[in-house]
């Protein structure tokens, strides 16, 4: 018998008495429910867990900056562009000067120094020159580039004030 044969003998109609109701197959979802919102916030620590650190993988331990580096990094970069410095100059001296403070090295710049005055590619002067002992008269008090960028111990520096 071949295999056209075979399928015409099977019987495909089905076999459906319309005065017999209908079977359906429910599906039910088989689960634990889901725990309220505030107790599916996250990891819950025991009691007497340490409580987390999230400059454990900073300064000391990697060279990664801490939060107060950040900060400080990102306020001298501020500083630093406003002065005229290009963006890659201010932040490859932003970078120096996290390292100098790590190594809690006391020189500074004159870029960090509230009587400095004047624009990168124009003059720099010193407006406590005296002190600094760059100059003997006031018109002789502008520094080169090279000094501002140098990181040097200084009697006349004082610190920029924040405006926070």
């Amino acid at each position: 018998m071949n295999w056209l044969a075979r399928l015409k003998k099977i019987d495909t109609a089905p076999t459906a008495d319309p005065t017999e109701t209908t079977k359906r197959v429910s599906v039910v979802f088989v689960g634990r429910d889901i725990a309220p919102l505030q107790k599916t916030g996250g990891y819950a620590r025991a009691a007497n867990d340490p409580t987390p650190d999230p400059g454990r993988w900073a300064w000391p331990h990697s060279a990664a900056m801490t939060g107060a580096e950040i900060d400080t990094f990102t306020a001298r970069l501020a500083s630093f562009t406003d002065k005229g410095l290009r963006l890659e100059d201010a932040e490859a001296l932003a970078d120096k000067l996290v390292t100098r403070d790590r190594e809690a090295d006391d020189r500074r710049l004159c870029l960090e120094c509230f009587h400095l005055s004047g624009q990168h590619g124009k003059t720099w002067d010193c407006r406590n020159w005296q002190r600094a002992g760059v100059a003997l008269r006031a018109k002789d008090a502008q520094l080169s580039a090279a000094l501002v960028f140098q990181l040097q111990r200084c009697d006349g520096f004082a610190p920029i004030q924040s405006k926070g």
